[in-house]
């Protein structure tokens, strides 16, 4: 069973993701839509539009990290076996945040490449930050790589202790 703490990091970590994917998306489509910048700047100045549109917006977020996490973190199925060992105590703890977060850097993957997409976009908008953007579009790009591997690892991690606990509660002696 999550603790409080695992479900408000597990809430907070797909918002982020699901912020960092509607910027990006917010980003490509200004490219195109060249007023909306100057829209939401009047929606955000209304003093009552912070009380109208945050849950909403966090709403909408949240399901969108939870799209985007989906879209890239297959997760590992648990067998019967492997969830007898989780039962309780410190490594099913520490197995749940070793897949949280690599669920969080899975969706981040998603993120990223927006921005990186973004950022060549606006190239077509503003060509005289093309050095710039088409730099701002390659670090993106290489942040979504090293986020896709380390959520690689971190499974790899969660894996790796779970079958130590499995094989330590059937009587084997294992690396836990």
């Amino acid at each position: 069973m999550p603790t409080l703490f695992q479900g408000i990091q597990g809430f907070a970590g797909a918002s982020g993701v699901g912020i960092l994917c509607l910027v990006g998306l917010f980003f490509i489509v200004s490219v195109f839509a060249t007023n909306l910048p100057y829209l939401v700047t009047l929606l955000v100045s209304s003093s009552n539009w912070a009380g109208i549109a945050t849950v909403p917006v966090l709403v909408v977020a949240y399901v969108v990290g939870l799209l985007a996490i989906a879209l890239v973190d297959r997760g590992n199925q648990l067998t019967a076996s492997a969830l007898n060992a989780l039962i309780e105590g410190p490594i099913a703890l520490r197995y749940g945040q070793l897949e949280q977060e690599a669920e969080i850097l899975s969706g981040s993957v998603v993120g990223f490449l927006l921005l990186s997409i973004a950022a060549l976009a606006n190239t077509l908008a503003f060509p005289g930050w093309t050095r710039t953007l088409v730099l701002a579009a390659t670090l993106s790009g290489g942040i979504a790589c090293s986020a896709w591997i380390m959520s690689r690892s971190k499974h790899r991690a969660a894996a790796t202790l779970l079958g130590g606990c499995a094989a330590t509660r059937a009587g084997r002696p294992g690396t836990v």
